[in-house]
């Protein structure tokens, strides 16, 4: 019986043996699929196109030598398929239909990796719920769409499913299945869209999961309350969860981790958690990596440094894109045990931290990847860096660094990337840099670095692939001309870097280049031949001073982008081979001349300010193209092209005939002198901007058919006349103004819906606005500068943002409909003759930035509805109404006010004193003298480059230093006014006024106001205008108004003011007596009241002979002791201390020598500059 046992045991020993060693006596020992599982694979290779050929080796007998194929090592069933993954160059796979469930025939396939494949938007097919052998399931990425099939709970011996779904197009409207799934530790299920999320919650509890990744899932706040979470005892198993891109908000709770204690990996990124972060992280002894970026944190409790303390196991921390604003130069508590901390990356990017760059970093011996870019750090960069020896990526950009670059970061050996640009680092870059042999980027652009680099800062860095020390201010890169480089870059950008005067010869070598910016970078003369024969995506020689012709390129290059503008190439534009292609070629600023060439292609093509003549080829092709300033002079004729810009030539005679198959992105021909009308193109013509500005186009408007398509036409600034045609087209943007447009507008005007941008003003335009306007889905409407008469229709609604009714004659009152436009933000209905009291919808339009009522007759008092809910409002213009009541104190918390204009109106009472706390009219920069004042805090002041207004195209008239001007661009947005003329204002000036240090304008006058200017009006520094006539003010002209350095425009006229007239500074330029008249008891050097002197002369005390002997002598004696005391101090404290510094000696005699060599340089070359120039008379 022992014998027995003893041989049985003998041979299962050996099968042991054989199946680890692979040995297999069937098939010859060798590995082979069978017949049915080889159909099978080519069966299911047939569902997919397949580019890149990544499936090519899938051919043969032994499908288990297949890429992507593994199988069983004793009977050759396929165990394991998982599609190779294409490089980055390589197509994806596609499917080319449904997938073959041949599939269902690999009986022992228990790992199916599909991720990755294009299925086309097709559905996950319900044939893998029958694979109930399946243990491993990976559709991730594979762009599947509709419902995940029901039947995927089938497969209970599942253990990872991954459906991670970028595209969010795959929905789970059943849940329940996957709590079938008993054996799953492995569940990614981001970006599905999860219709019950509470039962997933309550599915995950019943799963024994170490892997739960459900970003991107749109659980909310209400998802991730501890009433779901806190209470799930299988989530003690957890080690990764990933909840990113969830919305979640308000602070991380604790309760929802508490039973999370095998916890290695959480990540919480891209929601909206705010209040500090947590000090219970480090409850999570088991906790690796930390991902917290892309919320709203504000600070850490206890510290960065306390938290990384505590956390000693932590490997990895992202805390970037937070607004975490503290200062982390110094420790809160002793540094003790810190060589334990297992810390190898922090990131903290992209907040608000603060003072100088910690020195404790240098405790955490194991960092590998440090990243403190776009913060507010400042100081200079410790030496201590250099200790941190297995640093591989260092980060400080965007920072406000000084000082000099420590030579330490030399020591860094395992340093591969260094980025400290956009600083304000000085000094010269270290030598010591070039001892770097793994470092790949380097990038120190946008500081203040100077000196000369050569040769020996990059002896060793033969991996360097990105070099940017473009834009500092004073560097040369000066190698030896014969000098090879180490290394081959990428990437390479030494803009307003002196180079040399020629192009670099070492660039040659740089084979793999693929971007090259050399701008203002000091080069002369013509390109190197050789350049023509590289290929690369980017090449920027743009502000130097290249001439001569340009290169011939070689005839099969392909060159994205080419910027050569800004330079001196002169000559012809070459013919370049048909076969050489441009993306983007820009040879702007130059001095090429002739016509264009016929055989090239590109898509972008600027060649404005050249020198480019006669005709464009009769059949060029292409796909954009600029010519701006040219002189090109001949008729246009028949063209095909995606994009043509001819604005600002001569271009003369009327418009072809185009085909009616021309496709065209945009013609530009702005600016020219093309005549004639325009032409009846066909419905075909296809364009997407059509720009016939600025010529001299006659006749009346063609009725265009709706079928033809374009986005932007523009055809102001012509002479255009006749009436507007109905149906006249759809095109998005339409311009029609500063014409001669007549006629009323067509009652079904509204039929052109398709237009959202109509600019009808400045033409000859009479009869009433027709109701179907308000069909239109309008976004900007102008209609101001004509002679429309009527009412405004009352059938506002939509999305209109901009309406200009301006200069015309309407009448009735504002329509109430108005205020059913919630996103309006530009309201102009000055000049009509509009009456009535605002309507109370006008309160709705909280969005407004531009309010100009003006030139109306308005009546009623001025609405309370003004208020701070207006936090927009930058122009309110009321002026030359009716209004009547004082000015309600609400109109002050309107913070982004510059422009308040009520003037000639029937206002009484008192001027608030509230005026002077509107912000916007205050410089915050500036102290004020007269203590605190409630203004609104910065943060209300609305940034007006944030609400998208195109201030170029808004026109607002004021008066402003006693003229009526129009104010628009710039101007417009940068005027500060505040007028209150001619009304029965009393009582005093307010004091208050004055602290609007930032009011340009200030017109107070024809009111009855009485009292003293308020005497801190020297403190409105940026006063141009004042005007206070026609009141009654007393007392004295305060001093300060001299003080007022911006002053243009002052007049006082017709008060009660006495005394004397400032002098001094800009006062002293307002010479015009008017300014003072009506003030019978006022005195100047202006007037002629002369102001009697402020003492009475003294007689004149006539001193005798003897005392003046006397006295000549005692001054004669104490000059000439003044005069020698003074030259041997002098003397001496000079020559002195050159006799005992020989440094200071040698620094002086060096700067004599210097002085007295530029002096003669000048005599020199001054005489003969003299020469010169009698010659030339001579001549």
């Amino acid at each position: 019986m022992g014998r027995y046992c003893s041989q049985v045991l003998s041979l299962v020993t050996l099968v042991i043996i054989l199946n680890n060693s692979g040995v297999c006596f069937c098939r010859n020992s060798i590995s082979i699929c069978g017949e049915q599982e080889r159909e099978a694979l080519i069966q299911f290779k047939q569902s997919f196109r397949d580019p890149s050929r990544l499936l090519s080796s899938w051919k043969g007998q032994d499908c288990c030598k297949w890429k992507g194929v593994t199988c069983d090592k004793v009977y050759g069933h396929i165990i394991k398929l998982q599609l190779p993954q294409p490089m980055e160059d390589q197509d994806v796979f596609f499917l080319a239909g449904e997938l073959n469930s041949s599939l269902l025939h690999l009986r022992y396939l228990n790992h199916l990796d599909l991720s990755g494949i294009d299925s086309n938007y097709r559905s996950i097919p319900e044939f893998f719920g029958s694979m109930k052998q399946l243990r491993y399931l990976n559709l991730s990425f594979a762009n599947f769409d509709g419902t995940v099939p029901r039947q995927l709970g089938n497969l209970t011996k599942l253990r990872v499913l991954d459906l991670h779904d970028i595209a969010g197009d795959l929905v789970v409207d059943d849940i329940l299945w996957v709590s079938y799934l008993q054996s799953l530790k492995y569940l990614d299920m981001s970006g599905l869209k999860i219709t019950n999320k509470r039962g997933l919650i309550q599915v995950i509890n019943m799963l024994p999961l170490s892997h739960l990744s459900l970003s991107g899932s749109e659980f909310g706040n209400f998802h991730l309350s501890s009433v779901h979470l806190a209470n799930f005892t299988s989530l003690v198993h957890l080690q990764y969860l990933n909840l990113s891109m969830n919305d979640f908000q308000g602070p991380i709770m604790n309760t929802i981790f508490r039973n999370m204690t095998s916890l290695q990996y959480l990540d919480l990124s891209l929601n909206n958690f705010n209040s500090s972060i947590p000090m219970w992280f480090d409850k999570f002894t088991s906790l690796v990596h930390l991902n917290l970026e892309g919320n709203d944190f504000d600070g850490i409790e206890g510290g960065l440094f306390s938290f990384l303390k505590n956390n000693l196991c932590l490997k990895s921390l992202r805390l970037g894109y937070n607004q975490i604003g503290e200062d982390i130069s110094t420790t809160q508590g002793n540094s003790s045990g810190l060589t334990e901390n297992s810390l190898e990356s922090l990131d903290i990017s992209i907040n608000y931290f603060n003072g100088t760059l910690p020195n404790w970093l240098v405790h955490f011996t194991n960092l590998k990847h440090i990243l403190l870019s776009n913060n507010f750090f400042s100081g200079p960069i410790s030496s201590v860096i250099g200790s941190l020896s297995n640093l591989e990526t260092l980060d400080l950009s965007y920072n406000g660094l000084n000082g000099i670059i420590p030579p330490s970061i030399g020591r860094l050996s395992s340093l591969r990337s260094l980025d400290l640009s956009n600083n304000q680092l000085a000094g010269h870059i270290p030598a010591s840099l070039g001892k770097l042999g793994d470092l790949q980027q380097l990038s120190l652009h946008s500081n203040h670095l100077g000196g000369v680099i050569t040769e020996i800062h990059f002896s060793n860095l033969s991996r360097l692939k990105e070099l940017h020390i473009n834009d500092n201010n004073n560097l040369s890169f000066k190698p030896k001309p014969s000098w090879t480089p180490p290394f081959q870059l990428v990437s390479i950008g030494m803009s307003s870097c002196k180079v040399g005067t020629q192009f670099p010869q070492w660039i040659q070598t740089q084979v793999e280049a693929e971007d090259i910016t050399l701008t203002n970078a000091s080069l002369f003369g013509p390109l190197p031949k050789w350049l023509a024969n590289l290929t690369f995506f980017e090449l920027d020689l743009s502000y130097n001073q290249i001439s001569e012709p340009l290169l011939e390129w070689s005839g099969h290059s392909t060159l994205s982008t080419v910027d050569l503008s800004y330079n001196q190439i002169t000559g012809p534009l070459l013919g370049w081979s048909a076969n050489l292609t441009f993306f983007i070629l820009d040879l702007s600023y130059n001095h090429i001349t002739g016509p264009l060439p016929m055989n090239l292609t590109f898509f972008g093509l600027d060649l404005s300010y050249n020198h480019i003549t006669g005709p464009l080829p009769a059949n060029f092709m292409f796909s954009g193209l600029d010519l701006y300033y040219y002189q090109i002079t001949r008729r246009l004729s028949s063209l095909m092209f995606s994009g043509l810009y001819l604005s600002h030539n001569q271009i003369t005679g009327p418009l072809p005939e185009w085909p009616t198959n021309l496709t065209f992105s945009s013609l530009d021909l702005s600016h020219n002198q093309i005549t004639g009308p325009l032409p009846r193109w066909s419905a075909k013509l296809t364009f997407s901007g059509l720009n016939l500005s600025y010529n001299q186009i006659t006749g009346p408007l063609p009725r265009w058919s709706t079928n033809l398509t374009c986005y932007w036409l523009d055809l102001s600034y012509n002479q255009i006349t006749g009436p507007l045609p109905s149906m006249f087209t759809n095109c998005s943007y339409l311009g029609l103004s500063h014409n001669l447009i007549s006629g009323s507008l067509p009652i079904d005007i509204g039929i052109m819906h398709q237009v959202d941008t109509l600019y009808l003003n400045d033409n000859l335009i009479n009869g009433t606005l027709p109701s179907s306007l308000c069909d239109m889905e309008l976004f900007d409407l102008n209609l101001a500068n004509n002679s429309l008469s009527g009412s405004i229709p009352d059938c506002w609604k939509g999305s209109l943002s901009f309406l200009t009714l301006s200069f015309n004659k309407l009448s009735g009152v504002i329509p109430s409909s108005i205020g059913s436009l919630p996103h309006l933000t530009t309201l102009h209905l000055n000049r009509n003759r509009l009456s009535g009291e605002l309507p109370h919808a006008l309160h709705y339009c909280t969005g407004l930035i531009i309010l100009d009522l003006g030139e109306n007759s308005l009546s009623g008092s001025i609405p309370t509805w003004f208020d701070e809910s207006f936090r927009s409002l930058s122009i309110l213009r009321l002026r030359e109404n009716r209004f009547v009541g004082s000015i309600p104190p609400q109109l002050c918390s309107l913070s982004s006010l510059t422009i308040l204009d009520m003037a000639v109106n029937n206002l009484t009472g008192t001027i608030p004193r509230c005026l002077g706390n509107m912000s916007s009219m205050i410089n915050l920069k500036e102290g004020n003298p007269f203590g605190p004042v409630a203004i609104a805090p910065i943060q209300d002041i609305v940034s007006f480059a944030e609400v998208g207004l195109d201030w170029d195209r808004e026109h607002v008239f004021e008066i402003i230093k006693g003229r009526y001007e129009e104010y628009t661009k710039i101007v417009l947005l940068l005027v500060v006014n505040l007028d209150l003329s001619s009304n029965d204002f009393i009582g005093s000036i307010p004091e208050e006024l004055s602290f609007l240090s930032r009011l340009h304008g200030l017109n107070l006058s024809h009111n009855h106001l009485s009292g003293n200017i308020p005497i801190g009006i020297g403190n409105m520094t940026s006063l141009e205008s004042l005007d206070l006539s026609n009141n009654q003010l007393s007392g004295t002209i305060p001093l300060g108004i001299s003080a007022l350095t911006y002053l243009a425009h002052l007049n006082l006229s017709q008060n009660d003011f006495t005394g004397k007239i400032p002098k001094g500074n800009q006062i002293q330029t307002l010479d015009d007596p008017s300014i003072y008249a009506g003030n019978p008891l006022l005195c100047g050097d202006l007037l002629r009241k002369k102001c009697p002197d402020a003492e009475a002369p003294q007689p004149l005390k006539i001193p005798r002979p003897k005392d003046m002997h006397e006295e000549d002598k005692i001054e004669k004696t104490l000059f000439y002791v003044v005069v020698m005391l003074g030259f041997a101090i002098g003397f001496w404290g000079f020559f002195g201390v050159l006799q005992f510094k020989k440094d200071w000696r040698r620094a002086y005699f060096s700067f004599a020598d210097q002085a007295a060599d530029k002096a003669y340089v000048a005599i020199v070359m001054k005489v003969a500059k003299l020469k010169r120039l009698r010659l030339s008379r001579s001549a």
